[in-house]
């Protein structure tokens, strides 16, 4: 089917499909298509080429159109298609000469096709709903009239680690306290520790040692404690009208006895009362959302050692998201430069920030001079200090090809994070996850901080950077922000996140020249590759690339020519999956036609000759077990916002967040509005379920291994002495980007402005292995539970990314440095006040 960027022109392609196949093709498609660039040029050629191929496809429409489908016999095959397709099908015959893959994709796509219809009703229903400016310009007065979305969140490493089995058991209890006994009863009940329901209301302290008689189990056993079980309160709760206290028990002369007795009773009455699952449930979902998120993270973890009172990032943890943030920071000899650019002074300035969030721009770009690459980065307190120098700084980097503006954020940790306890209970016979190897505690022990950064440039904010006026006789000035070689430089090691695998294919490790060229033989490119495997190849060329995704290239391998005789390796056809920000490097795919690929069979037998002496792409790591180390030290200090769809039939659901252990802003802002202020209300982002809407539509056109696409998203807060009103606008509801920036300024100049920039990205399926132990302990007492548990994790299709942008808006938009500093004043102000306990 014709993509979206071609629907504008579908008129040229319609006055072009009679004559696709005559000789005068190429005059009438110049006449037509002079006034379009070239790029466009090219692009329409290939999609009329595409579809004038001859195609082979049975047509079936039973169950997928609205008429009655019967036989229709063409070329002695039988297709099924309804009257509506039949008129279709043969007026397509008579306009392409044959049966094409353009004919077919008509037919799958007539008016009367449900998946058509469906799509166009969505399409309504997201237009009507971004009509509503109430849906998206909603106040807290108001906010009881639209209906509560409110989020499940799913903690992020934090997980609940339980000694013992607990069990639903409700048995009258006895509390003294202060020389009295009040009456309660147990909710679940444990060894070490039980959950009791109060009948009255009682006052008492975290902490407070209490006395608790067990009165239902004394009347039917014999426990000899006449002055009670000593137990501490670790918290209370309130549900609806109860209160809860948890309480763990305390070591006494008769604890073994007691103990003893208690476990044999829980073991008796497994089968009898309900083992309490809650907490390992919830642990479960948090390891498998994790493992949906880890994959697909667009921000890179750079963990920090000190020694010598010095800090040394160590590593970095890798996706194919963020990899081309660290291969920024590789200089000409591909050693990472984070020592430089994490500097010591840097650091410092960002931990002694005074909001909880110790975040801040860094602004980057590269300059390379007789083959050696230079770096440049600058913070925003940093470029703060000169108005002249950060005007200069931002208009000369913005028009270097290595310009960067990067979110980053710096986090305390220690080298216990790196510990993933044991979500089971003792009593379970279950392998318990290992401890780390002595040579990973060494290699992580100096470990005392995460700097996450995260790639926030885009080609549209890259132009409104480079409107800031260069004064060239200036440019020296900038020496200050430049990094010096070092000769030797700390070694910091890419480490690969490990997570289910779900190519089809072994990768293998490959460098060989490549030649490339279009299908019109216009130009002509030198490369090597990177990796390949049969059915593909991962190819760098020296200078940047105009192809886009889904661009047709032809390849030709010199090298490997000499070594086959049999196959001819010119000419051969692969077409772009994927290409890298810096548009050096590209993921490609062998081309299949009606003839078998000449690449894949030679690639196929290439491997099969030589699969000993060929080295995997995803070989054994350096230091076994460090990726998961490092993936628990990251999730234990993350703030990101990330918010899941699941695919639920047709529909998608937007209704998980998971958090970390710090709140990222957005978290507290949806608290707002809420009328439950512990819960955040979704209900103003997705915008009467327009926005959600709008990211399923682009989340069914995406492909598993495809990158993030990015939006931003603007929270806009004006207060005043009787109320205070939050909107909310997303990039793709503006017609232009003047508006955008006029939207912004004004925003910025009268109210308080939260920025974020969300990355939307298509998950894989869910990693069983990793969730295995849990997911067997709960199959054993409610196999339901399992099952339930289990399809929520198959349903999520998709998750969105969010990260703080604020801090970069004004000065995009070249907004002064007292705009910013209001801003960041106004949002401490705020996100401070939310903190605080409601009287």
């Amino acid at each position: 089917m014709t993509t979206a960027d071609l629907q504008e022109y579908i008129g040229v392609i319609e006055r072009m499909k009679s004559s696709l196949n005559s000789a005068d093709f190429d005059q009438v498609f110049s006449l037509l298509t002079s006034e379009l660039p070239k790029s466009k040029q090219f692009l329409l050629k290939m999609e009329l080429k595409r579809m004038a191929q001859p195609c082979n496809f049975y047509i079936d429409l039973r169950g997928s159109v609205d008429g009655d489908v019967k036989p229709y016999e063409y070329l002695g095959k039988t297709h099924y298609m309804d009257d509506k397709a039949i008129q279709v099908f043969e007026k397509g015959l008579k306009q392409y000469g044959s049966y094409t893959v353009g004919l077919y994709e008509e037919v799958m796509n007539t008016e009367n096709n449900f998946r058509v219809m469906h799509r166009k009703q969505t399409e309504q229903r997201v237009k009507n709903a971004l009509q509503q400016p109430a849906a998206a310009r909603q106040t807290i007065d108001d906010a009881q009239t639209v209906q509560n979305q409110y989020a499940r969140l799913v903690p992020f490493g934090n997980y609940t680690t339980r000694q013992d089995e607990r069990m639903h058991f409700s048995i009258d209890v006895e509390l003294e306290l202060q020389g009295k006994r009040y009456r309660a009863s147990t909710s679940d009940l444990s060894v070490s520790g039980c959950k009791i329901k109060l009948q009255q209301p009682l006052q008492a302290e975290a902490g407070s040692l209490i006395r608790m008689h067990f009165t239902g189990l004394e009347q039917e056993f014999m426990l000899g404690l006449s002055s009670g079980v000593l137990y501490k309160l670790i918290d209370a709760e309130q549900q609806g009208a109860n209160l809860y206290w948890r309480m763990q028990r305390q070591p006494g002369d008769d604890e073994g006895q007691f103990a003893d007795f208690l476990q044999k009773f829980i073991t008796g009455n497994k089968r009898r009362y309900k083992v309490n699952l809650d907490s390992i449930s919830q642990s479960l979902l948090s390891k498998g959302y994790e493992q949906f998120y880890l994959p697909k993270l667009c921000s890179l973890p750079v963990f920090i050692a000190v020694r010598n009172s010095q800090p040394l990032p160590l590593c970095a943890l890798t996706t194919d998201n963020n990899k081309s943030i660290w291969q920024h920071f590789l200089d000409e000899q591909h050693q990472a430069v984070f020592n430089s650019i994490l500097s010591v002074r840097r650091l410092k300035t960002l931990l002694q920030l005074p909001q909880p969030d110790k975040s801040t721009i860094l602004y980057s770009f590269t300059h390379a001079v007789k083959g050696k690459l230079f770096f440049y980065s600058a913070t925003t307190e940093e470029l703060a200090a000169d108005e002249a120098l950060r005007k200069l700084f931002l208009g000369f980097g913005a028009s270097k090809v290595g310009w960067r503006v990067l979110h980053l954020n710096i986090q305390r940790a220690n080298p216990e994070m790196a510990i993933m306890p044991s979500t089971l209970p003792d009593t379970d016979n279950s392998a318990k996850p290992g401890g780390l190897s002595s040579l990973i505690k060494q290699h992580i022990q100096d470990i005392r901080y995460i700097a996450t950064l995260t790639d926030i440039s885009t080609d549209i904010s890259t132009n409104w950077y480079q409107n800031y006026p260069v004064d060239q006789q200036q440019l020296k000035n900038l020496a200050r922000f430049g990094h010096k070689k070092i000769p030797q430089q700390p070694p910091c090691e890419a480490v690969a996140i490990q997570y289910v695998n779900l190519r089809s294919e072994s990768r293998y490790l490959y460098k060989t020249s490549i030649v490339i060229s279009d299908t019109e033989q216009q130009t002509e490119l030198n490369g090597h590759s990177r990796d390949f495997s049969s059915k593909g190849l991962q190819l760098e060329t020296t200078l940047p690339v105009r192809f886009q995704k889904g661009d047709v290239l032809l390849l030709t391998l010199p090298d490997l020519q000499k070594i086959s005789a049999k196959h001819k390796l010119a000419g051969l056809p692969y077409e772009v999956m994927a290409v890298s920000k810096s548009r050096t490097i590209m993921n490609l795919r062998a081309l299949e036609g009606t003839e078998p690929h000449v690449g894949r069979l030679f690639f196929q037998q290439l491997i099969q000759n030589n699969r000993a002496k060929l080295t995997l792409a995803e070989e054994s790591p350096k230091y076994p077990g460090l990726s998961g180390a490092l993936r628990n030290m990251y999730l234990s200090v993350q703030n990101h916002f990330a918010l899941y769809l699941h695919r639920k039939g047709i529909r998608y659901e937007v209704n998980t967040v998971a958090q970390g252990s710090n709140n990222n802003s957005l978290h507290q802002l949806l608290t707002l509005f809420s009328a439950d202020s512990t819960k955040q209300d979704l209900a103003l982002i997705l915008q009467n379920n327009a926005a959600s809407l709008h990211f399923a539509q682009q989340l069914k056109q995406m492909k598993r291994l495809e990158a993030a696409k990015s939006y931003e998203m603007y929270l806009v807060i004006s207060q005043s002495s009787d109320k205070t009103e939050i909107s909310c606008r997303y990039d793709y509801e503006f017609s232009n980007e003047q508006q955008k920036q006029q939207f912004i300024l004004r925003a910025l100049q009268h109210n308080i402005v939260f920025g974020y920039r969300l990355f939307l990205c298509r998950t894989g399926r869910p990693d069983v292995e990793f969730i295995a132990p849990e997911l067997s302990y709960i199959s054993t007492y409610a196999i339901h539970k399992a099952k339930q548990l289990e399809e929520e994790l198959w349903s999520v299709a998709g998750m969105i990314d969010a990260v703080d942008i604020s801090a970069e808006l004004p000065w995009r938009f070249a907004g002064s440095q007292e705009l910013l500093q209001q801003q960041q004043k106004k949002q401490l102000a705020l996100l401070h006040k939310l903190q605080q306990p409601v009287a």
